[in-house]
């Protein structure tokens, strides 16, 4: 058939895509770190739910934990950098 990744390139690709999701969403969303985190998971959840309407795609558990985990991990590395950061005078 095709050319395939092996399992681990895949792996890094959801939690990279989805920590960049999770770190992008934390600026938007500066010092709510709850809703940045409910924001990520729910997209991760909504989508492998939207898997299971296409026949040709497999939704999984393991997928929406590493695209969650991914986008909880860019969220906190954007509100820590973000907490280092000046804030200006108000």
């Amino acid at each position: 058939m095709g050319h395939h990744e092996a399992y681990w390139v895949v792996v890094i690709e959801r939690f990279s895509a989805y920590g960049l999701l999770g770190f992008l969403l934390s600026f938007l969303l500066p010092g709510r770190l709850a809703v940045a985190c409910s924001l990520v998971i729910a997209v991760a959840m909504g989508l492998e739910l939207l898997q299971a309407l296409t026949p040709d795609r497999d939704p999984g558990v393991l997928d929406v934990l590493q695209k969650a985990a991914g986008g909880t991990v860019g969220v906190l590395l954007a509100q820590t950098i973000l907490a280092f950061l000046p804030r200006p005078p108000a």
